[in-house]
């Protein structure tokens, strides 16, 4: 039996090297074998055309296999990101809702995001509250995301009402 993480780790270190037809090989491999990590790295590749020609349906595709296959946040968040370059912003709202239902904090940032500009949903001072400050009490968060969230935080709450 193959073991679908040494075959991540494998193209990982190949993509570093700068291998990116191994990586590419290692990726398909694991990917095929049902590895969501490989699967959402493969979408990565294509979404950036790193290695093969930029195909963003294709990207779009392992994306959303890579989530059914474990909700893989990465692959979650790529999903909005997809959907918000294509300017579908409802869509892209509830792809954001789906990944920070995970506890990822970097998606509460952008829902929070999402509540302040009203895309795809109602525009939401106090939602955005909410989300800020459940992005800054994440452990699934950057530094820099925290850092983020704290500043709007602090913005939004010296607004006279």
């Amino acid at each position: 039996m193959v073991d679908t993480s040494a075959l991540f780790r494998i193209g990982d270190a190949a993509e570093e090297a700068g291998n990116l037809a191994h990586a590419l090989k290692a990726f398909e491999r694991g990917a095929a074998l049902g590895n969501a990590d490989c699967l959402c790295r493969l979408a990565y590749l294509f979404d950036t055309g790193t290695g093969v020609e930029a195909d963003k349906a294709t990207a779009m595709r392992l994306y959303q296999r890579a989530w059914r296959k474990e909700r893989n946040v990465a692959a979650g968040s790529n999903i909005a990101i997809l959907y918000r370059q294509r300017k579908d912003w409802r869509t892209m709202f509830r792809w954001f809702q789906r990944v920070a239902e995970t506890g990822d904090g970097s998606s509460q940032l952008d829902l929070a995001k999402c509540y302040l500009r009203g895309r795809g949903v109602k525009r939401d001072v106090q939602a955005a509250l909410r989300c800020l400050a459940a992005a800054e009490s994440s452990v699934f968060i950057s530094e820099y995301e925290r850092d983020l969230a704290r500043r709007l935080l602090r913005k939004l709450r010296i607004r006279p009402a």
